[in-house]
């Protein structure tokens, strides 16, 4: 059975480890090297504490005290990782980590706007929650993505 729960910051070296072998599992297009050390660098146990310690609001799913699933937003507004590991894809998880941050982050002030860049790889499901394309699919230190929003309304 799965657990949802607000993660702490002795999750960051299991989020981190989550975010990394699902990012290379599942990347359609190749990070450079610039790209995969940055990568390394902002998905690092350390990295994800002193989002968790600075106030990013992220929750995990767990299975058996395994996280299988977490997603973290920055600013109430961006989020930043969403990830869930590949034998667990097609049971929701991401949905309804999705659900949790976003109502998290409409209680504590976010006006109904959401941004993120987005893997080609999760560009469906982000659309089927009513993220739209701002933009083409872009590169910034190495790391490739496409830009999109949310403005809630008749889609939440």
């Amino acid at each position: 059975m799965i657990y949802y729960r607000p993660a702490k910051t002795t999750d960051a070296a299991a989020i981190s480890k989550l975010i990394l072998d699902t990012q290379s599992q599942f990347s359609v297009e190749n990070f450079s090297p610039e790209g995969e050390r940055l990568l390394a660098k902002v998905c690092s146990a350390e990295a994800i504490e002193g989002y968790l310690e600075s106030g990013y609001i992220y929750f995990v799913a767990e299975d058996e005290a395994t996280i299988v699933g977490v997603i973290g937003v920055r600013d109430r507004c961006h989020i930043e990782h969403n990830f869930v590991r590949g034998d667990y894809h097609r049971q929701g998880i991401s949905s309804q980590l999705w659900r949790l941050a976003k109502e998290s982050c409409l209680q504590q002030g976010n006006k109904g706007e959401f941004e993120l860049r987005a893997s080609t790889f999760a560009i469906p499901i982000y659309e089927r929650w009513g993220f739209v394309k701002e933009g083409e699919k872009q590169s910034i230190g190495g790391i490739i993505f496409t830009p999109m929003r949310l403005k809630l309304g008749s889609l939440d």
